[in-house]
C-alpha cells in the first residue's frame, strides 16, 4: 500500500502553510483528476458524484456526505485518501450540491420521502460498481449521510466492507425544545405544508446566507471554514439555504428508523461522535452505541469536536481520518 511521502505531507490548519497547501496541491489536484458525472435517478431528476480512480485495483472510499454538503467540500479529503493509493467518490443527494433542486426555490433543503434518499445511493453504489468493479469499499457517511448509509446497509444488499460513521443524523438538536413537542410540531407544519402550499421552510429557516467563522457551530478551524465558505460562495450552484417542514418531518422519522435498524448492518462499523455537537443530538448515537452488541461496533467520543468532523481542526479530525485510511488499508491487507 502506497504510504504519504515527504513531498505531500500536509501542513497544520493552523499555520499559515495549509491555505498555500490547499491552494498549490488540493485544487490543482480536484480540478486536473477528480471526474465529475452524473446519472439519472429512479423518477427521473439529474444527481451529480464526483470521483477519483487512483488504479484499477485500488480500494476505494465512497463518502455520503450531510445536509447542505457537494461533494466539492471534501476536496482535502480526496486529496489525502489518493495519497494512500485510494480511489475516491462523494454522492450530491437530491436536492443539494450540484444535483437537481427539488422546489421551485433553489435555496430549500427539501425531500419528498427520506428514502428517495437510500433509493438513490444504492443506485450510486450501481454506477460505482460499473466504474470499479469488485474492489474493496470503505463506506464513510457523515450526518444526514449516515442515516442513509445506515439504512441502506441494513436494508440492501451491497457491495461494502466496512462502515465509517461521523456524526450520524441518528437523532436532532433541538435545544430547549423537549424533543416529543419538536416532533409534533414539524409533523402537524409539514402535514399542514403537503395539502395547503408549496413547500414551506421550518420556522427561522431561510436561503443561503455565508455566517461568519466566529458565529458558525460547525468546526473550530478558521481555515478549513474560511476555505469551505469561499467554494460556496463561488459556486452559486451549490448553495442551500434551511430545510423545509418536510424535510425535517421525514428527517426525523429517518433517524428514529435508522437507530432500529443499526442492528442489522452486519459489517464493521465505527461510530465517531462529536462531544460539543450542536447540530445533532448525543442521544440518538448512544441508543444505537447501548443496543449494537456485536464485537465489530466500535462507539467513540472526541471529546471538545463540533459536528463537522472533517473540517474540524486537525486534533479533532485526524482520529476520524487515521480510521478511514486505516480500515481501508486493512481491506488491501486482509
Amino acid at each position: 500500500m502506497k504510504q504519504p511521502d515527504s513531498q505531500h505531507q500536509r501542513p497544520a490548519d493552523d499555520t499559515p502553510e495549509w491555505a498555500e497547501f490547499f491552494k498549490t496541491q488540493v485544487e490543482p489536484f480536484w480540478e486536473q483528476q477528480v471526474l465529475s458525472e452524473y446519472f439519472t435517478a429512479f423518477d427521473g431528476i439529474q444527481l451529480h458524484f464526483a470521483y477519483y480512480k487512483h488504479s484499477a485495483d485500488a480500494p476505494l472510499v465512497v463518502i455520503a456526505p450531510g445536509r447542505i454538503e457537494s461533494a466539492l467540500k471534501y476536496q482535502e479529503l480526496f486529496w489525502e485518501l489518493a495519497q494512500q493509493g485510494f480511489s475516491v467518490a462523494a454522492l450530491d443527494h437530491r436536492g443539494q450540491g450540484l444535483s437537481a433542486r427539488l422546489t421551485a426555490n433553489h435555496h430549500q433543503g427539501h425531500v419528498d420521502n427520506f428514502d428517495d434518499f437510500v433509493r438513490d445511493f444504492s443506485d450510486f453504489t450501481e454506477q460505482l460498481t460499473s466504474l470499479f468493479g469488485s474492489v474493496p469499499k470503505t463506506l464513510f457517511a457523515h450526518s444526514m449521510g449516515g442515516t442513509i448509509a445506515t439504512i441502506y446497509c441494513a436494508t440492501c444488499s451491497h457491495p461494502y466492507n466496512k462502515l465509517i460513521l461521523s456524526a450520524p443524523m441518528f437523532s436532532i438538536e433541538t435545544g430547549k425544545v423537549p424533543y416529543w413537542l419538536a416532533r409534533w410540531v414539524v409533523a402537524a407544519g409539514a402535514c399542514i405544508n403537503r395539502y395547503l402550499a408549496k413547500p414551506w421552510y421550518f420556522f427561522g429557516m431561510g436561503d443561503y446566507q455565508a455566517v461568519p467563522f466566529e458565529e458558525n457551530v460547525l468546526t473550530h478551524s478558521k481555515q478549513r471554514y474560511q476555505t469551505f465558505r469561499r467554494v460556496y460562495d463561488n459556486v452559486a450552484e451549490v448553495q442551500l439555504g434551511g430545510p423545509t417542514f418536510n424535510w425535517l418531518y421525514e428527517a426525523v422519522s429517518a433517524a428514529m428508523k435508522a437507530q432500529q435498524l443499526a442492528s442489522d448492518v452486519h459489517i464493521p462499523v465505527i461510530l465517531f461522535q462529536a462531544g460539543n455537537d450542536q447540530v445533532v443530538s448525543a442521544a440518538g448515537q448512544k441508543k444505537v452505541a447501548a443496543a449494537v452488541t456485536r464485537e465489530y461496533f466500535r462507539f467513540e467520543t472526541i471529546e471538545g469536536a463540533s459536528h463537522e468532523l472533517m473540517m474540524e481542526t486537525d486534533r479533532f479530525r485526524q482520529p476520524v481520518l487515521d480510521a478511514i485510511i486505516e480500515e481501508t488499508r486493512e481491506l488491501v491487507n486482509a
